[in-house]
């Protein structure tokens, strides 16, 4: 759809709570009625379903809206909702990387150090020069997410005992070798992030989940806040129903009850730390995590993690030699403790201001902090097919948000 189509449009947008008006934060308004029709312009030709978000800035919401239907309804709901459950996908890697921050300001680890010193595994020739820090921004080497090294589609899972994964997932990680040597190259990978849930898991002595929900998701409020596997018959009623994996799920409940849709939507193996994504929330529980981060690690009088800790975030950790080779690019990243930072000089595909922090969860949701402007951002538009990824719908939503500052 072309712009002059879009802007005639008139979507209809149910909207939540908000603490104030959009002059009141300082935000043009104008770019909210924008940013609502150009959901409905995505769902107008078929990449969506829905679209939502939640804005926050200088202490208050000011924004909290959502527009479209629900793939299929769900025990009586068919539009999309302010407070419709949906699946973070690798947004939640940021959890982890607070977690491990957490862990570093009690003494117990410390980003430099070798994962072999958690890990046994990890002592061999290759992997054990492999920091904490290099698995946090990707630049450890290990296996990549499948499709994005050129030419190698290897994966870890192939060497998986799936009759055994807990005592062999480690091993299969080394058996599938190096993408690159430690350091020299910006590769994204997802088991990197288990394994840091492995570390967060033998330096606690709780499960991973556990120790993010009772740290983190606890004293920020994020009650709603969960893995699928976890979802009650009270939370899994609010579930976006989003994609084909959705509707698979869905008709998998139908027949066998909710908690078939409770399930995963990606494969998972028992005893593998879920700590590279998976968790189900919402647009404003998100912005309590994001208001913890920019209120120097305090949430509503509670601490969290201290603003040292937090200045991780913020650190481009990667130096100037690192570059991004995903999909046989070969291209300048600037990466904190688990996060991109935005750049204008390195990033040109979408307008935020200088140094925000942010993770895309695979194309259906994007989570941004934007220190400068004391501003929080949450959206998702999801996918109809998972992989049809899209770049109005990520990084243009994105734009549109970021030009209602003023």
């Amino acid at each position: 759809m072309k712009w002059k189509e879009i802007i005639k449009l008139k979507p209809t947008v149910v909207y939540g709570n908000i603490d104030a008006t959009p002059f009141e934060v300082g935000y043009d308004a104008s770019r909210l009625d924008m940013l609502n029709k150009h959901i409905q312009g995505l769902m107008d030709d078929g990449l969506i379903w829905s679209g939502s978000y939640c804005l926050w800035k200088n202490g208050k919401v000011f924004a909290n809206a959502a527009v479209g239907n629900m793939a299929e309804e769900w025990q009586g709901r068919s539009k999309f909702l302010p407070d419709t459950l949906f699946e973070l996908q690798s947004v939640g890697k940021i959890f982890t990387a607070v977690a491990i921050l957490k862990l570093m300001e009690d003494g117990i680890l410390y980003l430099g150090q070798p994962v072999r010193e958690w890990i046994a595994e990890f002592d061999v020739d290759g992997f054990k020069d492999i920091t904490i820090m290099q698995l946090l921004t990707h630049t450890s080497g290990i296996c990549a997410l499948e499709g994005t090294v050129v030419g190698d589609d290897r994966s870890w899972s192939d060497f998986i005992d799936e009759k055994n994964p807990k005592d062999s997932w480690l091993n299969a990680v080394v058996r599938a070798g190096l993408h690159a040597k430690p350091g020299e190259k910006w590769l994204y990978s997802i088991i990197g992030y288990s394994v840091l849930g492995e570390i967060i898991e033998r330096a606690t002595g709780m499960k991973a989940e556990d120790y993010i929900r009772d740290s983190i998701f606890v004293p920020c409020e994020m009650n709603k806040t969960h893995w699928r596997w976890q979802g009650t018959e009270e939370l899994v009623a609010r579930y976006n129903i989003a994609n084909e994996t959705d509707l698979q799920l869905l008709s998998n409940a139908k027949k066998s009850g909710w908690k078939e849709l409770a399930k995963a939507t990606y494969p998972t193996y028992d005893g593998i730390p879920e700590t590279a994504g998976g968790q189900m929330s919402n647009c404003s529980e998100m912005i309590h995590f994001g208001k913890m981060l920019l209120r120097d690690g305090y949430y509503n009088g509670k601490r969290v993690i201290g603003r040292n800790a937090l200045e991780y975030l913020w650190t481009n950790l990667l130096g100037e030699k690192v570059n991004d080779h995903t999909y046989g690019k070969n291209r300048p990243i600037m990466y904190g403790a688990g996060v991109p930072i935005y750049s204008k000089k390195v990033d040109l595909d979408k307008m935020l201001s200088e140094n925000t922090i942010y993770h895309e969860g695979a194309g259906t949701c994007m989570f941004l902090v934007d220190r400068e402007e004391d501003f929080v951002a949450m959206f998702q538009t999801s996918f109809k097919k998972e992989f049809d990824w899209n770049y109005r719908a990520v990084m243009g939503t994105a734009s549109i948000i970021w030009s209602g500052i003023k």
